[in-house]
Formats: structure tokens, C-alpha cells, sequence
């Protein structure tokens, strides 16, 4: 008997979208890349912005569809959408109408829902803990991941008290870990430190005695109400900003970074087409080292019968 054809087991890649507000848009050019080349993620993981995109992916809308939508969209088509009054809640915006946007961006759906496994990570104003959601409605998680501290009020999820995952976790790539992929890719689309002279001088500050001090204060003023809550939202900031890095690294072996450096402002919106276009384009800059990454797991491989 002819022995049976034999295939490679293709390998389980994983994408972790980092935040960045509209530079988050950058994301749709890196997931355009990867489809051109064959690659459509078997797992994504968000945060912040990313997770928003992440989510629209894993529900299964077309990039086409997502790209445009995003192209023709106006700052003026978001903004009344989103913003309401949360200065009870410690923020300047209560977080409720764009939970309610977000409820409309993904149609009611929940995790279960999704073509794609997916998972959001947020941070828990409480303890500092990255949590990663995985089950129930997509809306509220991704309220949470996207509720940066001061501008929207903390999102409460499964009990716990939840703010921007990009704090703790600009890029989730650790989240990816969880999820048994054979090659995870992460991608940045936040401002570099090394590019912006303010974020120099931010990070600088904090990391400097005043900086560890004003953590310090901000710490010991946290308790009970709202603006308690700002307080250790606050403090989280202080401390994420003090473990600040230069860059997000290459990444080496089973983990590929990208940063996509977007040339646009963070609440630009109307501008998504040349944040697309920079995702697109840092990703086929780093496609020889995925390409080769998969050819080393192919090789490495037993056959399939």
C-alpha cells in the first residue's frame, strides 16, 4: 500500500494588540499583513485600544470591512458617543456611554461568540493585577481595558474594579503564554519612549527621588470613594511609568515584537488611514523573521498522516 501524504502541523500563532488609542489603528494593517502571507491568528489577546480591534477581528468581521469603517470615521463620530459626565466617580467621564458604543461596535456579543478565541486584559485598580478576561459580554471587558485613569471611571467586572490594561501590560504579550501557541507575535502602536522627549522627561521624573515620592504620597492617599480611586489609579500610573522601558524589544525564538510607530497623535481618529498604512508596513518589515520562525517549527515538526 502507498503510504498517506503527510503534512506539517501548522503552527498555533498568537496576536497581543497593544493600547494606543487611534495609534491602535495600526493594528488592522498588521492583521491585513499577516492575511496576505497566509497567516490568520489562531488566538488574539488585547488591551486598551487593541483589545477593541482584537475584538472586532475575533467576531469575525472582514478586514476590508474593519479597515474602512475606520478610514471614514471622524472625530466628531465618536466623541458624542462617549462622553459623559463621571466626576462622582473620581474621572472626568463615567465610562457608560462607551461601554454602551462598544456594545453597539460588537452586537451584544460575548466571548463565547467569538470566531476567534480571544482575551482582554485589564488591570484591577485594587491590587495593580493584570486580569485577563476570557468569558461573559465583550462590552464591559472592553470598557475595562479601555478606562485610562482620570478620563474614564473604573469598570466594574466579576466584582473587581478594572482600568486600562495597558498600565501594567502595554503590550500582553505574557498573556499569550496562557493560551499554548507555538509563535506569539506582540505589537506595539503607544508612543516609544525613546521618540517623544516629553515621555523622556515623564519617565525620567517619576523614576527620580520627587517621582518615588509623589508614588509614595499617592499610595497612602488612596481609600474609600471616588476620588480615592483616582488616587490609586494614580499611583499605578506612577509605578508603571517608573518600570518604563526604551522600546518593546524584536523578541527572539517562539516570541516576535513589532512596533509599528503610527505617525499619528493618540486622539487623532480621523486619521486612521496612515496609522493602518504603518501597521501594514512594520509588519512586512518584520515578515523574514516570522517567515523563518515558521519554517524552523515546520522543520522541527512530526508529520501529520
Amino acid at each position: 500500500m502507498l503510504a498517506e501524504a503527510q503534512e506539517p502541523r501548522r503552527a498555533r500563532v498568537g496576536v497581543a494588540l497593544g493600547g494606543g488609542s487611534a495609534r491602535g489603528y495600526a493594528h488592522i494593517g498588521v492583521l491585513c499583513a499577516l492575511e496576505r502571507r497566509g497567516v490568520r491568528p489562531d488566538v488574539v489577546v488585547g488591551t486598551s485600544f487593541g483589545a477593541v480591534v482584537g475584538a472586532l477581528y475575533a467576531c469575525g468581521r472582514d478586514l476590508e470591512s474593519i479597515r474602512g469603517d475606520a478610514e471614514r470615521l471622524r472625530r466628531r463620530d465618536v466623541f458624542p458617543h462617549i462622553v459623559d459626565v463621571g466626576f462622582a466617580r473620581g474621572a472626568l467621564l463615567s465610562g457608560d456611554r462607551l461601554e454602551a458604543y462598544f456594545e453597539r461596535l460588537v452586537d451584544g456579543r460575548h466571548f463565547e461568540d467569538c470566531d476567534v478565541p480571544l482575551a482582554v486584559v485589564a488591570t484591577d485598580l485594587d491590587t495593580g493585577e493584570r486580569v485577563t478576561l476570557r468569558s461573559g459580554p465583550l462590552a464591559p471587558a472592553l470598557r475595562a481595558s479601555a478606562s485610562l485613569p482620570g478620563l474614564f471611571a473604573p469598570a466594574l467586572v466579576d466584582g473587581r474594579r478594572l482600568i486600562d490594561g495597558g498600565i501594567g501590560t502595554p503590550v500582553p504579550l505574557d498573556a499569550l503564554r496562557d493560551e499554548r501557541v507555538d509563535l506569539a507575535i506582540g505589537v506595539g502602536a503607544g508612543v516609544e519612549v525613546r521618540d517623544s522627549l516629553p515621555l523622556r522627561m515623564a519617565r525620567g521624573a517619576v523614576r527620580a527621588a520627587p517621582g518615588r515620592l509623589l508614588g509614595f504620597a499617592l499610595a497612602r492617599a488612596r481609600g474609600a470613594g471616588p476620588w480615592g480611586g483616582l488616587m490609586q489609579a494614580l499611583a499605578l500610573t506612577v509605578e508603571a511609568w517608573s518600570g518604563a522601558g526604551e522600546r518593546l524589544p524584536e523578541g527572539t525564538g517562539d516570541e516576535l515584537h513589532v512596533q509599528t510607530r503610527p505617525p499619528i497623535s493618540w486622539l487623532r481618529f480621523d486619521r486612521a488611514a496612515l496609522a493602518i498604512i504603518a501597521g501594514d508596513a512594520a509588519m512586512e518589515t518584520a515578515w523574514p523573521r516570522l517567515h523563518g520562525s515558521l519554517e524552523r517549527f515546520a522543520a522541527a515538526t512530526p508529520t501529520l498522516t
